[in-house]
């Protein structure tokens, strides 16, 4: 596997961090996005608000598109990772008892 393949791997593993770097890169795209494209009024509006709603605003975005990226990106078992596993442990019904040797007496019809 090359290495590029084990880092993408190892991020499998860890959902959160794939999650918190999608909904990073979400919360810096959308505000720029507005701002590029959207019209003058919406961005005079924005800057009404105040720093400290605007902030808010990215915080909750950032959240809830943290929160959907880890519920989207959630691995699925494939069928065939159940067969590759090793089987359960067996249980027995009886528990396992110590088997002493019978006495030689008792074994004589045995010879």
């Amino acid at each position: 596997m090359s290495r590029a393949g084990r880092q993408i791997a190892l991020l499998e593993r860890r959902p959160w961090t794939l999650a918190v770097l999608a909904g990073g890169g979400l919360t810096l795209l959308l505000p720029s996005a507005v701002a590029l494209y959207g019209p003058p009024e919406l961005l005079d509006t924005a800057v009404a608000l105040g720093d400290a709603r605007l902030a808010a605003g990215l915080l909750g975005l950032f959240m809830i598109s943290t929160a959907a990226f880890r519920l989207l990106l959630r691995r699925r078992r494939l069928a065939e990772e159940s067969v590759d596993e090793e089987p359960p442990p067996r249980r027995h019904a009886a528990p396992a008892r110590d088997v002493k040797e019978t006495p030689a007496e008792a074994r004589a019809h045995l010879r």
